[in-house]
């Protein structure tokens, strides 16, 4: 007889994501399935002032509140560590199995940039894999294909972390796992990274896929769905379930069309959490016109020169929600 599997969830936020992240806690945990459900938060590198200003915030969430150091992190931040929009304490996930209550409980990762806007209860109850994890594509895995510069590049990237692009390339933004599988694959990641940083264009995401490859079991795009998506026109394909905001562009710093439908109640969620320990950065009118301006651009592109390769693009999401396990 089976056994119903424990489910955990684990968030990591340090200061300037904090208000996004318990946005994306509160989305979760309106739906019925979530209530009940443990939520940890990891705190990186703040003091006791922002704990206790954090706790004070998020009472209302019921949360189980960690406190973690990334000193141990600080070898990485050298000149071979790919600077971009993610920060180093991206790493900070493969410290957090010192937090697992039980090696055998199944632990649903989330990033903070997110939001669950679709019962979660089928991410909930799946159970994690006995090896590996649970993880959907990354929009590269789209993208590898391409002609010209940017698929020559994805594929090169591919071809020097050990992916092989046909069996996909997954986003780390949310996966699910056992807490003994975890515990494994962090020691094996932080390996990787070692001696292989200057390869690792996307940091810990890079490392999983190396480290995990085919070991990985696929969820539909559904549950990680990205602003681009939105410009596809594939939620008419499948509606998401959990939303993305991957890049540098995030809705709390102002609006986009991609999120346009969402972003009034995003907005009235972030204003509710404010707080003066936990500032969030913002565009001006300038950035805010500029943003705009390079997504229209972008638009007129996916609907004229680049229509056959967003039609291939919607086969492939298309496909993906067929043969992925939920």
């Amino acid at each position: 007889m089976s056994v119903q599997r424990t489910t955990e969830v684990f968030y990591i936020t340090n200061a300037p994501f904090v208000i996004p992240t318990l946005v994306s806690i509160e989305s979760l945990r309106r739906w019925k399935s979530a209530r009940n459900l443990q939520i940890n938060l990891v705190l990186l590198d703040m003091n006791k002032h922002q704990v206790d200003d954090l706790s004070r915030l998020a009472q209302d969430l019921h949360l189980q509140i960690h406190s973690l150091r990334t000193d141990a992190l600080a070898s990485f931040g050298n000149d071979k560590f790919n600077v971009t929009h993610v920060p180093l304490a991206t790493l900070a996930r493969f410290l957090i199995a010192e937090f697992f209550d039980e090696e055998g409980t199944d632990i649903l990762y989330v990033d903070g940039d997110t939001l669950f806007v679709q019962d979660p209860s089928e991410l909930l109850n799946i159970p994690a894999p006995e090896i590996g994890l649970l993880a959907a594509e990354d929009q590269s895995y789209f993208y590898a294909n391409d002609y010209g510069k940017t698929g020559k590049n994805i594929r090169s990237y591919f071809t020097n972390i050990g992916v092989n692009a046909k069996q996909g390339y997954f986003n780390a933004g949310l996966m699910k796992f056992r807490a003994r599988e975890w515990v494994k694959i962090s020691k094996e990641c932080l390996s990787f990274l070692e001696n292989n940083l200057s390869i690792c264009q996307h940091h810990d995401q890079s490392a999983l896929n190396a480290v995990v490859g085919s070991k990985r079991i696929r969820l539909s795009p559904i549950w990680n769905f990205k602003p681009s998506y939105w410009n596809w026109g594939v939620s008419k394909i499948a509606a998401p379930k959990l939303l993305h905001f991957v890049g540098g562009d995030k809705p709390w710093m102002g609006k986009l069309e991609a999120w346009s439908g969402l972003y009034p109640d995003y907005i009235k969620a972030i204003e509710r959490r404010q707080h003066g320990s936990f500032l969030l950065r913002a565009w001006d009118e300038e950035e805010q016109a500029d943003h705009l301006k390079v997504e229209r651009w972008q638009q007129i592109k996916d609907n004229t020169i680049l229509l056959h390769r967003i039609a291939h693009r919607r086969a492939m999401f298309r496909d993906l929600v067929a043969t992925s396990v939920i």
